[in-house]
């Protein structure tokens, strides 16, 4: 249970930070083109590996790979306003 916990958390947290970082990115570069869809996406796939690589050194424990990896990096964006 405790592992649902930590995706639901981190999942809540991530949609927070990437909605906002979207329509950060999708304000100062218009809508022509979803700028703030590629640029959330490309950000967290990089932080993603770099999360799991962290993880495989030893550098984060399992709760905190799913924290991050699953919860607050891997949950789908929100469409920004």
């Amino acid at each position: 249970m405790e592992r649902y916990l930590l995706v639901a958390l981190g999942g809540a947290l991530g949609s927070l930070l990437r909605y906002g970082l979207g329509a950060l990115v999708q304000g100062s570069l218009g809508a022509g083109f979803p700028w703030s869809t590629l640029f959330v996406n490309a950000l967290g796939s990089f932080l993603i590996g770099l999360t799991l690589r962290l993880s495989l050194e030893g550098a984060l424990s399992g709760e905190a790979r799913l924290f991050l990896a699953v919860g607050v990096l891997g949950g789908s964006p929100p469409s920004p306003p």
